[in-house]
């Protein structure tokens, strides 16, 4: 062998040992190795973890979904024969004002109405309380203000229409007039 060709393979030694080492670094147990190794699962089992909590998640959302829909399933049929209630009501306030109290047709449609009522009661139907009430726009809608000086600013002086909430939720707000402050004239 001449002098050459042995510095030759000698000169392709260190590539050879860089070529070794890479590849001993991407075997399991060399510590390189094993450092990239433990980080990859070190992360697929915290995506794993961040997956299954955004399942859980996911599973109690749809499920709450659910029951939310259950309970207010009849909310639209309610708020239909809300309608029918209100011309009870109109017809109950005709019939007091041309018939007597114990008049026998104006008892009947009392007893209809007072049915229908504890009817929507069993289904979780409340009235709003209006009057004398703190205007609250999660149960009151205002359709105009009316200067007074006998109650505070914001107070419901009349119920134009009743309201009413299904199980705690508003479904029709009571159509109110608010009291607002009395403005004192301009002096001329």
């Amino acid at each position: 062998m001449s002098k050459k060709h042995k510095h030759d393979r000698n000169a392709e030694m260190p590539e050879t040992t860089s070529q070794a080492e890479e590849a001993q670094a991407r075997v399991p147990g060399g510590a390189e190795g094993e450092t990239s190794v433990t980080d990859e699962r070190d992360d697929l089992l915290a995506r794993l973890q961040r997956v299954s909590a955004d399942y859980l998640n996911y599973q109690k959302r749809v499920q709450r979904d659910i029951e939310q829909a259950r309970e207010y399933a009849n909310e639209g049929l309610i708020k239909a024969f809300l309608d029918v209630l209100d011309d009870m009501e109109r017809s109950l306030e005709a019939a007091r004002a041309n018939h007597h109290e114990d008049d026998a047709l104006l008892q009947g449609m009392q007893l209809v109405h007072d049915k229908a009522l504890e009817i929507l009661g069993k289904f979780g139907v409340k009235r709003i309380q209006a009057e004398g009430e703190p205007f609250d726009p999660e149960l009151h809608s205002a359709l105009m203000q009316q200067e007074t000086d006998e109650v505070p600013p914001q107070t419901v002086l009349q119920e134009v229409q009743r309201g009413y909430q299904l199980k705690g939720r508003t479904i029709r707000p009571s159509n109110v007039i608010v009291s607002k402050p009395v403005e004192d004239e301009p002096q001329e």
